[in-house]
């Protein structure tokens, strides 16, 4: 397929006036996941993914809810935020996923972004533009950034998605995983929860089942740290080697070096973390240990920790990469802490966002 395709998505004017009267949970399990860009860097860019499944209701409207610690800059129209990707499946290809690859801009408002933010509810300060390509053809989502009552709350992401019927190709998003500088995490160590409002289609349909809405968390620990801790001793030992031909005691000095590794989330131990150590690009232990250095010998230690990332990845439709994916380890829907905002609606599921977190010694042994 060469030709290229803009799409400004336009949902349903019904969804600006949703009225959550019951939940009727047909098969609607949405994620969001919140992250760091940098990993273990403080105060810096937030990286973000989102995921449904495959067999799940189509996804009317989305709304994510930023903590009032997080900054939300106001960048200029067409400055880059960040790097996207997506997938989606497509029903004109018999439900083939596609991967799709893009980035995130600062866009002006146009005559198309208005009537879609009107249609969708929301009276936007910014728009940004989830920018995407996949099989030759270009897919814009528009993304609103509005100001938000709700107690705790700054800022709000919306997007409203078209029904598959009318959409590319028949496609259903399923996942996406951007980051946006615009986005600035807090500098003080603190447990934030994010939370978003999900509608979903109505099964088969064109049209929102507002009492299929649920409510999503993502939670992030900031900030998040490896501490590497090394001590070394001198080991002094004796042998008898012949030199010229007489046996002599000679001195042999090694150096034992013991480590140890804590990781910090927050205020407080990471709950979930698997450290693997290295030496030389040697794996040496995980997180404690020790070995012996030779007289004189020097190595760099270098403490690898995987943090909260034992329950998957959102998906990217690309090749696994556990250096660049963003995982995250699943609280369920026990992890939710339902906000009164939305008048009752269940909570169900709540993340933490994962990251890859490291720190380097260089030791240098004793001669």
């Amino acid at each position: 397929m060469k030709r290229s395709i803009r799409v400004a998505l336009l949902a349903c004017a019904a969804i600006a006036s949703l009225a959550f009267a019951g939940s009727a949970l047909a098969s609607f399990a949405p994620k969001i996941v919140v992250s760091a860009a940098t990993p273990g860097a403080n105060g810096g860019a937030t990286r973000i993914g989102v995921l449904v499944g495959n067999s799940d209701d189509a996804t009317a409207k989305a709304s994510f809810y930023i903590p009032s610690a997080y900054q939300v800059g106001t960048p200029a129209a067409g400055t880059k935020l960040g790097n996207v990707t997506a997938t989606a499946s497509a029903a004109a290809l018999g439900g083939a996923i596609l991967p799709l690859t893009g980035e995130l801009d600062a866009i002006a408002p146009s005559a198309a972004t208005n009537a879609a933010a009107a249609q969708c509810g929301v009276s936007p300060s910014q728009t940004w533009d989830l920018h995407l390509t996949a099989a030759g053809q270009v897919l814009d989502i528009p993304m609103f950034v509005a100001a938000t009552a709700a107690p705790g709350y700054s800022n709000e992401l919306v997007v409203c998605l078209p029904p598959p019927q009318t959409a590319l190709d028949g496609a259903k998003l399923l996942s996406a995983t951007f980051t946006s500088s615009a986005i600035t995490e807090p500098s003080a160590p603190g447990d934030y929860r994010w939370t978003s409002l999900w509608t979903p289609y109505a099964s088969g349909a064109t049209t929102p089942n507002p009492a299929g809405s649920v409510e999503v968390q993502g939670l992030q620990h900031l900030p998040a740290a490896v501490k590497l801790t090394v001590t070394k001793k001198r080991i002094t030992t004796f042998v008898r080697r012949k030199i010229h031909g007489k046996s002599r005691k000679v001195q042999i000095v090694r150096t034992l070096v013991r480590f140890s590794s804590t990781v910090t989330e927050g205020t407080g131990p990471a709950a979930s973390a698997v450290i693997t150590t290295t030496a030389g690009g040697k794996k040496v232990g995980g997180a404690s240990g020790s070995f012996t250095l030779a007289s004189g010998k020097s190595a760099v230690l270098r403490a690898t920790a995987v943090v909260d990332s034992d329950s998957g990845s959102v998906p990217t439709g690309q090749t696994a990469n556990p250096l660049a994916d963003l995982y995250f380890h699943d609280l369920g829907a026990s992890g939710c802490t339902p906000s009164a905002i939305f008048g009752g609606l269940p909570c169900t599921d709540a993340t933490v966002g994962g990251q890859r977190l490291s720190a380097i010694a260089k030791v240098k042994g004793y001669k």
